[in-house]
């Protein structure tokens, strides 16, 4: 091949090296989603492209996580409006800010968690010392069975829980010193767990197996209340009295669902990625129960996924060369133009 026509041919071949190498700038897959997003002390976000609009110390979901939270922060509002964290073991919302030791100057107090789905994980809610978190209107799931639970209380007391959906083997768990909580009006699907603990308030719930426990109880006087009180339990374990087993009572038990706000969007249908056998109730049921576990789906536009840099040692020297060699064909064209305008 004379080189008359060769460079041409070596043009196009730049160019669609050049073409290829830009395209391939746009095609890089997303990475796979987060293990986790971080609420700092300092307020910040980690990382700051979590799809979480922050004003103040309120911080809103704007589409589903498939991460756990940790929180860093206390005085803040966590605000799910109406979107899901999404997990498969692990823990959901992490209160415990890496505590070894009770009491800690580091314990967050004063959480607010709402309108938010918690599903799938290991723990749903835990806490380590500190308190005074309130959870309103919250959906939380976990199908795990052994040491597990929906919300896990820690040596952290002054807790308010009301008008959540709570289900899991252990709905709600309170141990060691946790104390002066409140939880009233849920729908609770599971058992409630006292240990080393006292001076709970607990009224006004709907249990999903009163009627299993109480086939007797009845209505009184019209009032949605049983006329049975459930019982649950406190645990304690001393050398002197080994484990001593006292009762607590719910004396107002609901004996229809609580019905609580159905704020859920309906992007958050189906995208549980464990849910127990049991459902809550069906009049306060935001989230459709499937048959089998699915896979949350990932979406194209995610905010949550990041599509990663080209890198720079490499994109830097590929356009250098190509422009060296664009100059160089530019160059010898001219001087096989020149070549030919030369009469013999």
């Amino acid at each position: 091949m004379d080189m008359p026509k060769a460079k041409p041919l070596l043009f196009s071949v730049l160019c669609l090296l050049c073409l290829s190498s830009v395209a391939s700038l746009s095609t890089v897959k997303s990475q796979s989603p987060l293990s986790s997003v971080s609420i700092n002390a300092d307020g910040s976000m980690d990382p700051s492209t979590a799809p979480i609009e922050v004003v103040g110390n309120v911080y809103t979901l704007t589409a589903n996580i498939s991460a756990s939270m940790l929180v860093h922060r206390s005085n803040i509002v966590i605000d799910g409006a109406g979107y899901a964290l999404l997990g498969n073991g692990g823990t959901g919302i992490d209160l415990t800010n890496n505590i070894t030791k009770v009491p800690s100057p580091n314990a967050i107090w004063n959480v607010t968690i709402k309108n938010l789905a918690v599903l799938g994980f290991h723990f749903g809610i835990d806490t380590l010392a500190g308190g005074n978190d309130t959870l309103y209107d919250d959906y939380v799931v976990t199908s795990m069975s052994g040491n597990a639970g929906a919300v896990s209380f820690w040596s952290c007391g002054g807790n308010n829980v009301s008008y959540c959906n709570l289900i899991g083997q252990t709905a709600i768990d309170m141990q060691l010193g946790s104390s002066l909580n409140t939880i009233t009006q849920n729908n609770i699907d599971g058992s409630v767990w006292v240990e080393i603990g006292g001076n709970e308030t607990v009224d006004r719930n709907y249990w999903s197996d009163y009627f299993k426990a109480y086939p007797n109880a009845t209505e009184t006087d019209g009032t949605g209340i049983g006329n049975t009180p459930y019982v649950f339990y406190s645990y304690s374990n001393s050398a002197q009295s080994g484990l001593t087993k006292t009762p607590l009572h719910d004396y107002y038990p609901q004996i229809s669902p609580i019905a609580t706000p159905l704020f859920f969007t309906s992007a958050v249908t189906g995208f549980a990625s464990t849910l127990p056998e049991t459902t809550p109730p069906s009049s306060s049921q935001p989230i459709s129960q499937p048959t089998e576990s699915p896979t949350p789906t990932q979406h194209s536009n995610d905010p949550t996924q990041k599509v990663p840099e080209f890198p720079t040692c490499i994109n830097l020297p590929f356009f250098a060369v190509m422009i060296i060699l664009s100059i160089v064909f530019v160059r010898s064209l001219k001087s096989n133009g020149r070549r030919k305008m030369v009469p013999r």
